[in-house]
């Protein structure tokens, strides 16, 4: 099964990574915890989505958590003023589409 939001994370995921390098000339541990966070969102999204049973819904609010902590460390970075707000805004849209859809995979009707 081909599902596009894997695709959608992993761009999103590389994109964060590339902000957090702009990030970590500032505040590396800002930049570390943001990191490992992008990276727990496409990994238990994965295990997630791949899964069956009561496994699945706890790797996906797990994805969902970790999505909800970048959105805020953007919005940290951008009150700091590490990141431009046009680009954190449009990142956390990104990310929160990305939280909204795996919101709706997680509890849809099976």
């Amino acid at each position: 099964m081909k599902l596009r939001i894997l695709d959608d994370i992993v761009e999103t995921v590389g994109r964060i990574h590339q902000l957090c390098r702009k990030i970590a000339r500032h505040d590396p541990s800002l930049a570390k915890q943001m990191r490992e966070a992008a990276n727990s969102v496409g990994l238990n999204a994965g295990e997630g989505l791949y899964a069956r049973g009561g496994n699945r819904t706890v790797r996906i609010e797990s994805a969902m958590n970790s999505g909800r902590e970048v959105m805020l460390g953007l919005r940290i970075a951008g009150a700091a003023r590490y990141l431009e707000a046009p680009l954190v805004a449009s990142e956390v849209d990104a990310l929160d589409r990305i939280v909204a859809t795996l919101y709706k995979l997680a509890y849809r009707a099976h």
